[in-house]
């Protein structure tokens, strides 16, 4: 069944299928590291974020920070587009929100005025398992092994398996840093990792 991304339920989905890939397990047993994958907002993002099915997923995914910890948000740039576009406080009550009004907010925002806000991705891999997948606070896992950087509009391109990071970081897409060489000989955990991610169907909306 289609999910929305991006969404909780997308992540979800993508820890179940990885977890449940007996050739994933294979190929990725000698491989450890986390990744920060740094989602760059762009014009495509805005555009997806002012649909209410959309923007219902993005909220999903940020109420599974905790309040307290959302607060490390304020004073960044996606704090601001948060509290200041949206007129949300980066700790309010997500389950209180009404998508559809912040979707048509969003619709409002121009590209130049979120330029430089991010949204992060932390994934945890460990010897052919996907220990932990969730949205990383301003600041949190700036040791991560990997650290993968690109504009939302990209991303979505890889998790709609149209390509994959490996190809887009030649392509000069996405920039990738961190121990490429460890990477390079486990080549084989990376691109099946990348064919489960793009066979998650996703929800056109």
């Amino acid at each position: 069944m289609p999910v929305v991304y991006p969404s909780k339920e997308w992540m979800d989905e993508l820890l179940k299928t990885v977890n449940s890939d007996e050739k994933y397990k294979q190929v990725a047993a000698r491989w450890e590291g986390d990744f920060l994958c740094i989602v760059e907002v762009d014009e495509e993002a805005l555009k997806d974020f002012s649909k209410p099915k959309v923007m219902a997923g993005l909220l999903s995914m940020l109420d599974t920070i905790p309040k307290e910890k959302r607060l490390k948000f304020r004073g960044t740039l996606i704090g601001d587009f948060i509290e200041k576009k949206l007129g949300v406080p980066v700790d309010a009550d997500i389950s209180s929100l009404n998508p559809e009004e912040l979707a048509k907010k969003v619709s409002e925002v121009k590209p130049e005025e979120v330029k430089g806000a991010t949204l992060n991705i932390w994934m945890d891999f460990w010897h052919g398992e996907l220990r932990k997948i969730e949205v990383a606070v301003p600041g949190e896992h700036e040791d991560a092994r990997f650290k993968l950087i690109g504009p939302y509009s990209v991303y979505k391109e890889m998790v709609r398996g149209k390509t994959d990071a490996i190809s887009l970081v030649m392509r000069g897409k996405l920039k990738l840093e961190g121990d490429l060489s460890y990477m390079m000989r486990n080549m084989a955990a990376i691109r099946r990792f990348a064919e489960l991610m793009g066979s998650i169907p996703i929800e056109e909306v």
